[in-house]
């Protein structure tokens, strides 16, 4: 069992476990991420509650990440462990085959106003809502506690590339009265990710992949230059419409620092990108006013906030970079700096 305990440091400088406070927190857990999903991961836009499937069932809570990709999150309530990982699944065959149509009607009826998902996707990503949503799908499972079958299950779904993950939530109340929620995951978000990038190769998703459709939106010269580029000094991971870079840690853990995807000519063209400025200076010593120099005037603060693999620490202080590359030249400043990394 995954034990979740706090403190609070007293004002004569002592340690004081603060207790588990055992109340139904099933039973107010789902107002509380309805309202605030960032309790479990700032990535999510809820955009349903008790969606009903066409199998009668009602998923707690249907969620869009920032990709535009569908999540379900499913609350144990008073199901076994095991039956709410059916349940999660079979929930999931549903929802993999839901249109951005039908989708945006579910938004629609949760939000109570049409055309609200493009709004509400925009004031949480800062990206525009993706014309083809639901690419890949995800499970969440939310539990005050799960049993060690349950667990081994996840594991090797997840290491089978099924997208499933258990989150535990635990319920506190201090002596004050102030109540507190902390959650642990069962499988590192980072690393679940890292499994459904290996899977989507799998299904097809390569570099070369990306490259045809790089040159199919006339981004071809600069796309192939950034993955040329960066060797020696960034990894590229293949995803459904872009490509992640990241840096290889000590540990074996990985960080993603860049992700860069084609724009649609009709939609002002060029390969658009995001940076994480914090975790470039952390990990390759390059400041925020270095990264500014060697990329386009137009380049804007962006929110990576959310980006997988952040500590709460990280959250708080993380500083991003976005924009487009419209030209090579413009990519070629960009890596000649990079290259300065890797010579030294």
């Amino acid at each position: 069992m995954q034990q979740i305990r706090l403190w609070e440091i007293t004002s004569d400088q002592k340690l004081a476990e603060i207790p588990v406070d055992p109340i139904s927190l099933e039973e107010r857990l789902e107002d509380w991420l309805a309202s605030d999903i960032d309790v479990l991961d700032a990535n999510l836009l809820v955009i349903g509650r008790q969606v009903e499937t066409d199998f009668r069932g009602k998923i707690d809570l249907l969620c869009l990440d920032g990709l535009g990709n569908t999540v379900v999150i499913e609350l144990k309530k008073e199901r076994t462990p095991r039956d709410v990982t059916a349940q999660a699944l079979e929930y999931a065959s549903w929802v993999k085959n839901l249109t951005s149509e039908r989708l945006i009607e579910i938004a629609d009826r949760y939000f109570e106003s049409s055309d609200a998902l493009e709004v509400k996707f925009l004031e949480k990503f800062r990206e525009e809502l993706p014309s083809e949503l639901n690419q890949d799908h995800r499970s969440l499972i939310v539990a005050e506690e799960t049993d060690q079958s349950t667990r081994r299950i996840v594991r090797y779904l997840s290491e089978m590339s099924v997208r499933i993950n258990v989150a535990t939530v635990r319920h506190f109340k201090g002596a004050d009265g102030r109540e507190m929620l902390a959650q642990v995951y069962l499988i590192e978000p980072e690393v679940a990710e890292e499994r459904a990038r290996a899977a989507s190769k799998r299904k097809g998703v390569t570099l070369p992949s990306l490259q045809a459709e790089a040159d199919g939106n006339g981004i071809g010269e600069m796309f192939r230059r950034v993955r040329e580029g960066t060797q020696g000094v960034l990894l590229a991971r293949p995803y459904p419409g872009r490509v992640f870079y990241v840096v290889q840690l000590a540990d074996g853990g990985q960080r993603t620092v860049l992700i860069v995807w084609s724009e649609l000519p009709e939609e002002g063209g060029g390969m658009s990108f995001r940076i994480h400025a914090t975790r470039f200076n952390e990990f390759r010593s390059v400041s925020k006013a270095q990264l500014l120099e060697w990329l386009p005037e137009r380049t804007y603060g962006a929110d990576v906030t959310g980006w997988s693999g952040s500590s709460a620490a990280e959250k708080a202080s993380a500083e991003g970079l976005g924009g487009t590359f419209q030209s090579v030249e413009e990519v070629e400043t960009f890596l000649a700096g990079l290259r300065t990394l890797r010579e030294s």
